[in-house]
C-alpha cells in the first residue's frame, strides 16, 4: 500500500508547490527595468470629436476700376462740341500764364462768367490778393471795359478785343462747334483721367491748341496755345456748369 500513496502524494505536493510559485510577487528580471517593460494593455481612450473650425467670412474683393474708353479724335471732338448745347450757364476762376522761350513773361488769375441765352460773357482779372483790377463784359459784338471800381473806361469791338489776346478760346465757351470745324483734330494724349485733343487751323497762321479735356465729363480743364515760341496756358479751376447766375452778374449790360 505504501507505494500507491507515494504515487498519490508527489502530484499532489508538486500541484501544491506550483500554486505556491505562482502566487509570489514577480520580481523583475536581471537587466530589466520598469521603464523597459512592455506597457500593460489598456482599454482604447475614445478621442472626442474633432469639431471644425469656424468658417471666416470670405473676404470683399475690391471692385475692378473701370478704364475710360480709348476714343478717336473725331469723338473727343464731338464730345466738346455737345458743350455748344447743353452749356447754359458756366462759372470759373482761371489761371493763366504766358512764357517766351522757356521764360514767363506774364500771370494773370480771375473769373469767368457766362449766359447763354443772353450770349453774355464777363471777365474778371484779380490782383494777387484776389481784387478786382479790371472787369470786362461783352455780348461777343462789343465789350465794355471798367476799372477796380467799376467806372466805364472804354468800349471796343469784340472782334478787335480777342484778337489781342494770346489765347482766345479761353473765351470761346459757346461756340466750340465753331472753333473745332476750323481745325484738324488729333489725339495729343490720353489717360484714364484727361484726354488732349490738339487742333491745328485749316488755314491762315500755324499754331497748335491743346484742349485738355476731363474723362468724366469732356469739359476743357485747361488750355494751351503754342504759336512759335510763345506758350500760353489757362487752368480752369472751381468750375460750376449750369448753375444759374445772380441777376446783377452782368450789371444790366444787356437793357
Amino acid at each position: 500500500m505504501k507505494p500507491s500513496i507515494n504515487k498519490l502524494l508527489f502530484p499532489l505536493c508538486a500541484a501544491l508547490a506550483l500554486a505556491a510559485c505562482s502566487d509570489k510577487p514577480q520580481t523583475p528580471a536581471e537587466g530589466e527595468t520598469p521603464a523597459s517593460r512592455p506597457p500593460a494593455a489598456q482599454a482604447p481612450v475614445q478621442a472626442e470629436p474633432v469639431k471644425p473650425a469656424p468658417k471666416k467670412p470670405a473676404a470683399k474683393q475690391p471692385a475692378p476700376v473701370k478704364k475710360a474708353p480709348v476714343l478717336t479724335a473725331q469723338q473727343l471732338a464731338e464730345e466738346l462740341k455737345k458743350w455748344d448745347k447743353k452749356l447754359n450757364f458756366l462759372s470759373t476762376s482761371f489761371e493763366q500764364t504766358t512764357a517766351y522761350d522757356g521764360v514767363q513773361v506774364s500771370r494773370s488769375n480771375g473769373t469767368l462768367r457766362y449766359d447763354r441765352a443772353r450770349n453774355l460773357l464777363r471777365l474778371d482779372t484779380l490782383d494777387p490778393d484776389g481784387n478786382p483790377e479790371q472787369t470786362a463784359v461783352t455780348d461777343k459784338k462789343n465789350i465794355v471795359v471798367f476799372d477796380e471800381s467799376g467806372r466805364h473806361v472804354t468800349t471796343l469791338s469784340w472782334a478787335d478785343w480777342q484778337q489781342g489776346q494770346p489765347n482766345q478760346a479761353l473765351f470761346d465757351f459757346g461756340n466750340y462747334t465753331a472753333l473745332v470745324d476750323r481745325h484738324h483734330a488729333a489725339v495729343d494724349s490720353q489717360t484714364d483721367k484727361e484726354a488732349v485733343l490738339k487742333l491745328t487751323p485749316k488755314e491762315g497762321e500755324e499754331y497748335q491748341l491743346y484742349l485738355t479735356l476731363s474723362r468724366q465729363d469732356y469739359f476743357p480743364q485747361t488750355i494751351t496755345i503754342v504759336s512759335e515760341l510763345m506758350v500760353t496756358r489757362a487752368d480752369l479751376k472751381d468750375t460750376r456748369k449750369n448753375e444759374p447766375l445772380g441777376t446783377d452778374v452782368f450789371g444790366g449790360f444787356d437793357k
